[in-house]
């Protein structure tokens, strides 16, 4: 009976090992197809110029704007004019003057609007919405953690319970071998 017990606990700590895996990488795995499918794109917040808006760690998702749509207490995501291949969000404060179009665009924590003005052509995206501390959870969760922890324990999780099981099984198999011929040692 104690031993019955023991294995029905055992055989409980994967299962919801289990259940809370699917719980967790089923949506996660809609919401990366879906941010996929309607060409969303996910950012991380990584300095404090946006808060308290948008806090430190934060993921922000933000969709395609036309630079003609852009207007005044927009967030909006940018390339940054001073560093190629650095992404900014900042909130639209002013358009500048001038032959082309370009945007003033300040922090919501800063004190003074940027330096220089984002060209239109540097507009990247608009911000839609933002969930604080996943993004510094998808940081984290960057090669080779995510392999580890989306592909290897995963894996390792059902090879242990395809080996547990068929232990099981060649285990019962002796038995029943055991009681069929009435002897102790199986033969």
């Amino acid at each position: 009976m104690i031993e019955a017990t023991r294995r029905g606990r055992l055989t409980a700590v994967p299962a919801a090992v289990g259940v809370a895996a699917v719980a967790v990488l089923l949506p996660l795995a809609a919401f990366l197809l879906a941010a996929w499918l309607f060409g969303l794109q996910l950012l991380t917040i990584e300095s404090g110029s946006m808060a308290p808006t948008f806090p430190v760690g934060s993921l922000l998702v933000s969709g395609q704007v036309d630079p003609a749509d852009v207007r005044v207490g927009m967030a909006i995501v940018f390339e940054d004019p001073a560093k190629a291949g650095r992404l900014v969000s900042h909130r639209v404060v002013g358009v500048a003057g001038g032959d082309s179009l370009a945007f003033w665009t300040q922090g919501d924590a800063n004190n003074v609007r940027d330096a220089a003005p984002v060209p239109a052509r540097m507009v990247r995206a608009r911000v839609l919405w933002h969930v604080p501390i996943l993004g510094a959870a998808s940081e984290w969760l960057q090669w080779p953690r995510n392999f580890i922890f989306l592909v290897v324990l995963p894996g390792l999780l059902f090879a242990g319970l395809e080996w547990r099981h068929r232990r099981r099984r060649a285990g019962g198999a002796a038995a029943a071998a055991m009681v069929a011929t009435g002897s102790p040692s199986g033969g």
